[in-house]
Formats: C-alpha cells, structure tokens, sequence
C-alpha cells in the first residue's frame, strides 16, 4: 500500500508527491473509514495539471 504509484491517465507521467492533479471518481456508496491513497488507487482517474490545461484549451 505504501508503494502505490499514481499515473496521469493521459500521458501516463508518474504523479509526484504533493502534486497538483484533477481527480475524476464517482461518489462512494458507502459510508466507511478508508485509507484514502487506497481509496483514490482503485476508484479513480487523476489527470496532471499540464494535461488539464491542454483540454482547457
């Protein structure tokens, strides 16, 4: 859980740490206490700020 790397969905750049990202995730169903980077690493899709800015365009 430690080791999880996060990849921009567009041009699969590796996400650095405290990084500026969009994330794009449904709203969880459930009501629970969860690791959050685990959370994240399953349920959703992080765009880098560089591509965001190109799609904006």
């Amino acid at each position: 859980m430690f080791g999880i790397k996060e990849l921009c969905s567009v041009c699969q750049k590796e996400i650095q740490l405290n990084e500026e990202v969009w994330v794009r995730m449904k709203y969880p169903s459930k009501k629970s206490m969860t690791e959050i980077k685990a959370f994240l690493h399953q349920e959703a899709q992080f765009v880098c700020m560089d591509c965001f800015e190109e799609t904006k365009k």
